[in-house]
């Protein structure tokens, strides 16, 4: 688990991945917390995540959270890593909030929570955001923490997008 000021940001296991084919109401009960209907956008993502992460076990930590707000003790998102740190130290993260807990911080606190996690282990020496290619609020947010632009992306399935990357101090 991942604790930032307002946060708790928690790792899928088995019982959070089951939890979330399962239902809304479902996750509510297992997690013990509030469950809005549309906590996520990336609800197609999570049965491939789940697979990747039963059959390569170094993934656990290097995979996907769930985001709860402390104080209403509400589900907001999910984030995580795009798989453990490659041969040269590097690691992808991601994140998302769902509107009506936009522009509070809480995106920044998320990828500042996966940024020092990321940080905490001694083979991660770099960590990368991709973003649309535009101005947008998580390029905000990656300004923010100390991430430079530093190239243009083609990706067949998600168009131009901008890198991100950040390297340990």
């Amino acid at each position: 688990m991942i604790l930032t000021p307002h946060l708790r940001i928690i790792s899928c296991d088995d019982t959070l991945y089951d939890a979330i084919r399962m239902g809304n109401n479902t996750l509510a009960r297992v997690m013990g917390v509030n469950v809005p209907k549309k906590w996520t956008e990336f609800r197609d993502t999570f049965t491939p995540s789940y697979h990747r992460w039963k059959a390569h076990p170094p993934l656990r930590d290097w995979w996907v959270y769930l985001i709860i707000h402390v104080q209403d003790n509400m589900l907001i998102g999910s984030c995580g890593y795009k798989g453990e740190p490659d041969a040269n130290g590097m690691v992808e993260i991601g994140y998302e909030v769902i509107p009506s807990y936009r522009e509070r911080g809480l995106g920044t606190e998320t990828a500042k929570g996966l940024l020092d996690h990321a940080f905490q282990h001694p083979s991660v020496r770099k960590v990368i955001a991709h973003t649309m290619a535009e101005e947008n609020a998580s390029g905000h947010i990656l300004e923010k923490l100390g991430f430079a632009q530093t190239e243009d992306v083609n990706d067949p399935d998600e168009g131009l997008l901008w890198r991100w990357e950040i390297s340990r101090r």
